[in-house]
């Protein structure tokens, strides 16, 4: 009877299991499907409570979290992430640079490392990297980092803030040719987003100055035109 009753309860189990995992990928595919940052997080968030080893939903939840400036949710999500895929180069990579962001460069550097181990040719990880060094003090060692990451020739956007990065470490050891010269580089791959974390990170408007009034005035171009695809169209009749 024992032995039966065993038996049975260890099938309901079984079963029980199974159904919160079918539950699970339900509001996960759910949340895959949404348009809505905050309702993605919200079906995952339950995906989660049902299944606390679905990776894929803390993958997700995660990277939601990071652009959403939400540093210790998406760290704690990267956590995890890297608790269930322990060589997942990309989580160590993304949570180090939320780390970054919230100036906590220790962590932020041993994470980065940690993922240029894992993928020594991620030219992300060695961007972030080389501005973690620079925001430490270490600027050689960012102008090491960001040689390597714009050598690895990444995206145009990770490309050009290697650039400013080195640009900027170049500065700080005295190298102001080298400096202009790459934030000129930097400036071409891509202005706006440069410009404004550029300037983000200067502490006056030399920057400005560098990059000259015509890049300003066309990056003020840019942003007209877009504003002027973006804004609704009135009707022949109305």
């Amino acid at each position: 009877m024992k032995r039966m009753l065993v038996v049975m309860l260890t099938y309901m189990m079984v079963f029980a299991s199974a159904a919160w995992a079918h539950d699970a990928m339900y509001f996960y595919q759910r949340g895959v499907e949404s348009n809505l940052a905050n309702r993605k997080i919200s079906y995952f968030t339950k995906a989660i409570e049902l299944n606390s080893n679905l990776v894929e939903a803390y993958e997700k939840r995660s990277l939601l979290y990071y652009f959403q400036r939400r540093y210790d949710q998406a760290i704690y999500d990267y956590s995890k992430v890297i608790e269930l895929k322990p060589n997942d180069a990309v989580s160590y990579r993304m949570r180090g640079a939320a780390y970054l962001r919230k100036e906590e460069l220790k962590p932020a550097i041993e994470d980065l490392t940690r993922a240029i181990e894992l993928d020594p040719k991620m030219a992300q990880a060695y961007g972030d990297r080389a501005e973690a060094y620079r925001r430490a003090g270490m600027a050689t060692d960012a102008v090491r980092d960001a040689t390597k990451a714009i050598d690895l020739r990444g995206d145009d956007r990770t490309t050009a803030m290697a650039y400013a990065t080195r640009a900027k470490a170049h500065k700080a050891l005295g190298h102001e040719e080298q400096s202009d010269a790459d934030l000129d580089k930097s400036f071409q791959l891509d202005p706006r987003y440069v410009l404004i974390r550029y300037l983000a990170g200067s502490t006056n408007l030399e920057g400005v100055r560098r990059m000259g009034l015509m890049g300003i005035i066309a990056i003020c171009f840019v942003g007209i035109f877009r504003l002027s695809l973006r804004a609704p169209r009135k009707g022949k009749h109305s």
